[in-house]
C-alpha cells in the first residue's frame, strides 16, 4: 500500500516541479518585457519631448499623407472612434458584466482596473509632458495635449484586454491565433488613425503602445503569481 502513495507523491512533485518551471520562465519574459517597454519609452521621451527631435515624426506625416483622400480620410474617422470613451466605456462595462455574470470576478476585476489605470495614466502623463498637438489637424475638436494619445492608449489597452481575455478561453488554439492578429490590427488602425488625421504624432502613439505593454505587463504578473500561488497551496 505504502508504494502507490509514494508514485503518487513523487508524480505531484514531478508535476509542480514541471509548473513552476513554466512558472518562473513567463515570469522572467513577462519582467524583461516590462523592462524593456520602460526603457524604450524613457528614450522616446528624452528624443521627442525633451530634445523636441522631429525627424521621425515629418517622416510619418509625409508617408502617410500619400495615402489622404476623402474616403480615406472618412475611413480614419471611422475608426478612431473606437478609441474614445463613447465606445471603450460601454464596451469595458459589458466586458465586466458578462464575467461577473458567469463567475469570473477575477477577470471582471482586471478589466476594471486595466480599464481604469489606462484612463488615468493618459491623462496623468498628459499632462505631466505638456507636448503641443501636431499643426493643421484634417478635424476639428481634438483638444489638450499631445504625448500619449489617448485614442491610441485606449484602443491598444482595449486590443490587449481583450486578448488575454482570449486566451484564458477555451476556443481553439488556431482561432485564438486569428483573433489576436485581428485585435493586434485593430489597436494599430486606431493609433494610425490618428496620425492620419494629424492630430497625433507617431512618437505619440508609439509611446501610448509602449505604456500599454508596460501596464498589461505589470497586471499580467501580478494576476498570474496570484494564480500560480493559489494552484500550489
Amino acid at each position: 500500500m505504502a508504494i502507490p502513495l509514494k508514485n503518487e507523491s513523487a508524480n505531484n512533485l514531478k508535476r509542480k516541479i514541471g509548473f513552476l518551471t513554466i512558472s518562473v520562465i513567463e515570469f522572467i519574459a513577462a519582467v524583461t518585457v516590462l523592462l524593456l517597454s520602460i526603457g524604450l519609452f524613457s528614450l522616446l521621451v528624452d528624443e521627442t519631448v525633451l530634445e523636441n527631435e522631429t525627424f521621425f515624426d515629418a517622416q510619418a506625416f509625409n508617408f502617410i499623407a500619400s495615402f489622404r483622400s476623402p474616403v480615406n480620410t472618412r475611413i480614419a474617422e471611422i475608426v478612431t472612434f473606437f478609441g474614445t470613451g463613447t465606445f471603450l466605456i460601454p464596451a469595458y462595462m459589458i466586458i465586466i458584466w458578462y464575467h461577473f455574470r458567469i463567475g469570473k470576478k477575477r477577470e471582471a476585476v482586471m478589466v476594471a482596473i486595466v480599464a481604469l489605470v489606462s484612463l488615468l495614466s493618459g491623462w496623468l502623463l498628459k499632462d505631466i509632458f505638456h507636448r503641443p498637438r501636431p499643426i493643421q489637424p484634417l478635424i476639428a475638436g481634438a483638444g489638450g495635449y499631445s504625448f500619449p494619445s489617448g485614442h491610441s492608449l485606449g484602443g491598444f489597452t482595449f486590443s490587449g484586454v481583450l486578448i488575454y481575455l482570449l486566451w484564458s478561453s477555451t476556443l481553439q488554439t488556431s482561432l485564438k491565433w486569428f483573433l489576436s492578429f485581428v485585435l493586434i490590427l485593430f489597436g494599430l488602425l486606431i493609433g494610425l488613425s490618428r496620425i492620419y488625421l494629424r492630430v497625433h504624432f507617431a512618437t505619440d502613439v508609439l509611446g501610448s503602445l509602449l505604456v500599454t505593454i508596460v501596464w498589461l505587463s505589470l497586471i499580467f504578473i501580478l494576476l498570474e503569481t496570484i494564480e500560480k500561488t493559489n494552484k500550489l497551496e
